[in-house]
């Protein structure tokens, strides 16, 4: 590293900004007198001491930014809070710029910086002030004392519809003439005055609607006390205006009810005697008003009611109660009983003590009589519904149970009253039934044997026939009513025959394709080869070496196929009949089983020029059966050959992952269409020729799909037409294959 000059260390000494220049390995080499004020290091020497050493503070962070800009990447910084050893805070613009040596490489690095931390705290405080201003939930503007608009708040402008343009324009222009008449006068009494003033001013809105605001004036000025000038906040009063006019109202409207409502209404001292009545009341017990004024309470209730009563008003009168709704019965003048519910709110004076309180009575002696024709007619029909053994319910238009019979805690263990109340869509196991249902009795109007599944408490399944209609009433559906019965018994019995039924067709299905493979597929090139080696010895005596050798190829090829034909079909066989041993063991190295599958597809690939690799890196163990995995590898390696045209690369790559080891066979085919891809290893079959005419038997993927399967892995397919298709499958890394 070539040291500065004298001269250059001069030119940086008497730097206006603080300024620091270090080497690579960021000690210094020249400082300006600015930086050893700014960082106070008077007494500190510097030159040839780590920067690092110099500020032991320096994070991470700022240690990044040095090594970058030695790398050639200068920064820079305008607001930067920057913390001291000794815990002061400072905020600094900074810049970093590396040099270059004679050689034309980085030789150190220029470090400049500011303090900023007066003038960033003042563009916060001032941030922060228009931030409130902003969002200060009612009007503010400031205007001068010739009526000029000085500032607007965003609510000002967006309540009066108005835009920043407005400002340094005149009242007048704004607003009109009347309302700056009245602007100017308003500000002249704030100047003159130097006081506050408050007042109300009405406005409209885009609507025409009348807009009440309370306005708030002050004499305000500037920081520089430059010109006289008029602060003012306004809130819209609107709502609360209204309130009070409504309140207003409400009152006559109160007396108006009161008097001419068609149900009984009395304000009574906290004694008991009646303030006010109307007509109603009066003519409910048969007394004229003034009459009636000149009773009690107690003295109109009948007696067994009036220990009830005047325990009621004491407790009224104490505080203890508030409001209150009973029934009670009354004496009409004529002797007659009356009965009558009353509601009663008691209501207090500015000191919290009792006033009066209002009640309203109403006349139910009608109902009463009712009532009680209804309880005999009730028990009788609740005898009836508490012994019937299926389920009678009742839900209201919300789907609340509402009613429901005992008999339902035989079938579901629940309690009558556990079930009341609740939406009934708690009680389906199934969400979707209760979805079903409702759109057949939408469309309908009702359901006959609708089948259900339910669940108990226990949170079984219980299948469930449902009759029910919708109630309707003014055109409105008010409620559901229908009955339950449990079949669960016949559901188990129709599933346990279904479910024979479809293994009895899945054994016939097998057994058909097993049969039809076999008289087919395998008969095939067994016939064939049996005629080429019938013609063979027929012309033994005139065919010559090459032409046996050909024959006795095709023979060998021929049977070749109907062998590994033969043994896809004993795995398949073992695996659709569960005859399949699994035999999971430790393989400590899968290169070994690599290998052989490869020396056993290899002729296949050789016939057709294609490449075999293996991406393997460091050895992988794992635990499989390993006859089952080489089946696997095999058929896929085969249909990758298959589909691969001549002179293409199939490749077998094994990857250990976390929790699995993960096995992919990917080629330079023809590809597989999209649609086909989800079909690969469903429950149909189908074989495909291969780009030399191959014809496979159907089955490969199928039995890797299964044992894949039985080692809990999971295989999938990848494919682009045109540029091939890649097959993975993975062997979870678990020690017992049955947890």
């Amino acid at each position: 590293m070539e040291q500065l000059s004298s001269l250059m260390k001069n030119i940086i000494s008497v730097s206006p900004l603080p300024t620091a220049i270090v080497d690579t390995n960021m000690c210094y080499l020249a400082v300006s007198e600015k930086w050893i004020s700014f960082y106070n290091l008077q007494n500190f020497p510097l030159i040839g001491r780590s920067h690092y050493d110099v500020f032991p503070e320096i994070n991470d962070t700022w240690k990044e930014i040095h090594a970058s800009c030695l790398k050639g990447n200068d920064q820079t910084c305008d607001n930067d809070r920057f913390e001291r050893a000794d815990g002061t805070v400072m905020y600094i613009k900074w810049e970093v710029r590396h040099f270059l040596g004679s050689d034309g490489n980085i030789a150190g690095m220029m470090m400049t910086s500011e303090d900023v931390t007066k003038s960033t705290g003042t563009l916060i405080n001032e941030n922060r002030f228009q931030l409130f201003m902003e969002n200060f939930p009612g009007l503010c503007w400031i205007s001068g004392e010739d009526l000029t608009l000085k500032y607007a708040n965003k609510c000002f402008y967006e309540t009066l519809h108005l835009t920043e343009e407005i400002i340094g324009k005149n009242s007048e222009v704004i607003f009109g003439h009347g309302i700056a008449v009245i602007a100017s006068e308003q500000n002249k009494q704030v100047l003159s005055s130097g006081k506050v003033i408050e007042f109300q001013q009405t406005l409209r809105n885009e609507q025409g609607h009348p807009q009440v605001y309370k306005v708030y004036k002050f004499p305000f000025s500037d920081l520089k006390w430059e010109g006289r000038m008029v602060g003012a906040i306004a809130f819209d009063i609107t709502k609360s205006t209204l309130l009070r006019q409504e309140l207003d109202k409400s009152e006559a409207q109160f007396k108006l009810a009161f008097e001419y409502s068609l149900i009984g209404m009395a304000l009574i001292n906290p004694d008991g005697r009646l303030k006010r009545v109307n007509r109603s009341l009066c003519q409910m017990l048969g007394y004229t008003e003034k009459e009636i004024k000149k009773l009690s309470v107690q003295e109109l209730t009948h007696p067994d009611d009036q220990e009830k009563t005047f325990s009621m008003l004491e407790d009224f009168a104490s505080g203890k109660m508030e409001q209150i709704k009973y029934e009670k019965r009354y004496i009409h003048r004529n002797g007659n009983i009356i009965w009558v519910i009353i509601a009663a709110t008691m209501l207090h004076d500015h000191n919290g003590l009792p006033l009066y309180y209002v009640s309203q009575i109403e006349d139910i002696t009608k109902r009463k009589e009712i009532e009680n024709d209804l309880v005999l007619s009730e028990k009788k029909y609740r005898t009836i519904f508490e012994n019937v053994q299926d389920v009678f319910y009742q839900t209201d238009h919300q789907g609340l149970v509402i009613e429901i019979s005992p008999s339902i805690e035989q079938y579901s263990g629940y309690l009558r009253s556990e079930i009341i109340g609740k939406p009934v869509s708690n009680f389906y196991f199934y969400p979707q039934d209760r979805e079903r249902i409702m759109e057949s009795l939408s469309t309908n109007g009702f359901v006959i044997d609708f089948e259900v599944r339910l669940k108990t408490k226990d949170h079984e399944l219980r299948y469930a026939s449902i009759n029910a209609r919708l109630v309707i009433e003014n055109g409105s559906v008010v409620a559901t009513e229908g009955s339950i019965r449990d079949v669960t018994t016949r559901k188990y019995q129709e599933n346990a025959l279904k479910a024979l039924n479809s293994e009895l067709t899945a054994s016939n299905q097998q057994k058909n394709k097993l049969l039809s493979i076999i008289g087919h597929d395998l008969r095939n090139p067994i016939s064939g080869s049996l005629q080429l080696l019938g013609l063979t010895i027929d012309s033994l005596s005139e065919i010559n070496t090459d032409e046996l050798k050909e024959y006795l190829s095709a023979m060998k090829q021929g049977l070749s196929s109907a062998n590994n034909l033969l043994e896809d079909l004993l795995d398949w066989a073992k695996s659709q009949f569960n005859a399949a041993i699994f035999t999971p063991v430790v393989i400590n190295d899968v290169r070994d089983l690599l290998d052989r599958a490869i020396q056993t597809i290899g002729p296949l690939a050789a016939k057709k020029s294609i490449e075999l690799k293996i991406d393997l890196g460091e050895p992988i163990s794992l635990k499989a059966d390993r006859a089952m995995l080489e089946t696997i590898i095999r058929n896929l390696l085969t249909n990758a050959i298959k589909f691969t045209s001549p002179n293409g690369i199939v490749t077998l790559s094994v990857t250990s992952q976390e929790l699995a080891t993960k096995f992919c066979i990917s080629d330079t085919g023809i590809g597989i269409p999209k649609e086909r891809i989800s079909l690969l290893f469903g429950q149909t079959t189908f074989s495909t020729f291969g780009t030399a005419d191959e014809k496979g038997t159907g089955m490969g993927l199928g039995l890797c799909y299964d044992f894949v399967t039985r080692h809990k892995g999971q295989i999938w397919a990848e494919s682009e037409i045109g540029k091939g298709s890649c097959f993975c499958f993975t062997i979870p890394k678990i020690e017992d294959f049955d947890e």
